[in-house]
């Protein structure tokens, strides 16, 4: 009876002591991951949203080519990933570092346009007329201007400053809870002499904390909740799919590891006890 009474203040601090941790590596995982331009630029060559992008471009541009009589693989190469996935990496680069962004690129379509379709036209002996070339610098002008449309998405742009608002609030409130969780922890420590004692309190602070970063998360994960939102664009949809994905799945890789921890220092500290038995004998 005297130990067990004796154990409830440990009980009590080692559950503050897990739910600190719980709150420390979900805000460090929260820095990590929606407050990382890294991990989007990531997420976004993960689910080849930039294919999609050229893809789509691509078939806007071959769409104003039939306008003109422009057989659509006259034009299937005009939009090069490269470009696209540079100016997209840039663009979530402005929204996180809030510097203006610069779209690169547009003449270099133009430039493909007219050359591919003057290509053409050399082969099958059509000859350009003025009309002809005027509507020809239209197309090239239109899709050029479309280009942008297709990087400058203004879902990322309201995401990111929404985000980024939250930056410095975000770092004072992470800096206050990992410090109140070292003092219980530390506290708890205090509370207990023996060596293997303190490995077995420690793992069980882990283990709480681990255990609540990975339950929530894996149940969303397993669900498919995250599969079935409502974005019309296939591309746009793969994307945010898989970035909130990747981000659900980040709690999970981290609550296991916790896990795992928690159960090496339980099996550390029998370890240190029988050792200690068998010193005593």
């Amino acid at each position: 009876m005297k130990q067990a009474s004796k154990n409830v203040p440990r009980w009590i601090l080692a559950f503050i002591g897990s739910l600190l941790l719980f709150a420390t590596v979900s805000l460090i995982c929260i820095r990590m991951t929606l407050f990382n331009q890294n991990f989007m630029i990531k997420q976004v060559h993960a689910t080849d949203y930039t294919e999609t992008i050229r893809k789509d471009m691509t078939q806007s541009i071959q769409d104003l080519g039939r306008g003109s009589n422009i057989p659509p693989e006259v034009l299937a190469d005009v939009v090069s990933e490269k470009t696209v996935s540079a100016n997209v990496d840039n663009y979530i680069r402005s929204i996180y570092q809030e510097i203006p962004f610069e779209l690169q690129g547009e003449e270099k379509i133009k430039d493909n346009i007219l050359k591919n379709v003057n290509q053409y036209a050399q082969q099958k002996n059509i000859t350009i007329d003025e009309t002809t070339q005027q509507n020809l610098d239209n197309l090239a002008n239109t899709a050029a201007k479309n280009y942008s449309n297709y990087i400058e998405i203004p879902y990322l742009l309201s995401y990111g400053k929404k985000v980024m608002a939250f930056q410095s609030a975000l770092t004072l409130i992470l800096i206050i809870v990992g410090v109140a969780f070292l003092l219980v922890f530390v506290g708890l420590l205090l509370m207990v002499k023996m060596k293997h004692q303190k490995v077995r309190w420690s793992s069980v602070t882990f283990l709480g904390a681990g255990l609540m970063l990975t339950v929530l998360p894996a149940i969303i994960y397993v669900s498919g909740v995250i599969n079935r939102l409502g974005i019309m664009s296939e591309g746009l949809y793969r994307f945010v799919t898989g970035y909130i994905t990747a981000f659900d799945l980040s709690f999970v890789f981290v609550g296991i590891a916790l896990t795992v921890l928690a159960l090496l220092m339980v099996l550390l500290s029998e370890k240190m006890r029988s050792k200690k038995i068998h010193n005593v004998r």
